[in-house]
């Protein structure tokens, strides 16, 4: 048994059970399996890939982050979140996963958020040029009016004011994981505070990858009040 600090718990302990006990730890047979479901090598336990990151080895044995799951070779799992990522190289388990000597960059779990805030991003930018996605309060709101907003993405240094606008809507998923710097810079303009994704695979996507985003950043607001479109949507 594993013990990780987690502090949403009241005294910032979790048990985690011990993956690594006797048995093998799981691998995928390359990006071309498709499976429903992984195993975490920390915590044991299978489930989606959506909530999941995959590793693999680059040809000099050192663990890469593979957050599309589309590089080659076998594959090992960690459930995304930073204490899981944690145990997993702390306890060396990419070794015992992939049967060999591993090596992990000093910055692997700031690479991996770096990459879920990227792939985020990147459906921010894209929905704006496909015109799915809006920026401004009064536009979020004419679109939340019109009742085709699938998300919204609101700067997570927004603020209260702000926070408390966006925490009331009642129905619609509100991620508040990416800064109005990071969200200006994927629309094209010099900040961005609320932002709106039109309803459509789009939206689903992005609230995927801020799910998963959600495991190494933390939303400064209640989750409750504003993140709480990431539990709906898991």
């Amino acid at each position: 048994m594993v013990v990780a600090i987690d502090p949403a718990m009241p005294d910032g302990m979790v048990a985690i059970p011990d993956a690594a006990a006797g048995d093998d730890l799981p691998t995928d047979a390359g990006p071309r399996d498709r499976a429903p479901e992984r195993r975490c090598i920390v915590k044991g336990r299978s489930g989606s890939p959506d909530g999941l990151i995959r590793f693999v080895l680059d040809p000099e044995g050192r663990v890469v982050a593979d957050v599309d799951a589309s590089l080659p070779g076998r594959g090992a799992w960690v459930t995304a979140d930073r204490a899981s990522l944690t145990i997993a190289i702390k306890r060396r388990l990419f070794s015992r996963a992939f049967r060999t000597q591993t090596q992990v960059g000093d910055d692997l779990i700031g690479t991996v958020e770096r990459l879920l805030t990227a792939r985020c991003l990147e459906y921010l930018g894209l929905g704006r040029r496909a015109g799915a996605v809006v920026a401004g309060y009064e536009k979020v709101r004419s679109w939340l009016d019109a009742g085709t907003v699938g998300a919204i993405s609101l700067a997570s240094d927004a603020g209260e004011t702000a926070a408390s606008r966006m925490g009331a809507l009642k129905g619609v998923p509100v991620v508040a994981l990416l800064t109005r710097d990071e969200m200006g810079r994927a629309l094209g303009r010099e900040n961005a505070v609320n932002v709106a994704i039109a309803e459509g695979r789009l939206a689903k996507r992005f609230l995927g990858a801020a799910q998963r985003l959600a495991g190494f950043r933390d939303a400064p607001y209640p989750v409750d009040r504003v993140s709480a479109g990431l539990r709906e949507n898991g």
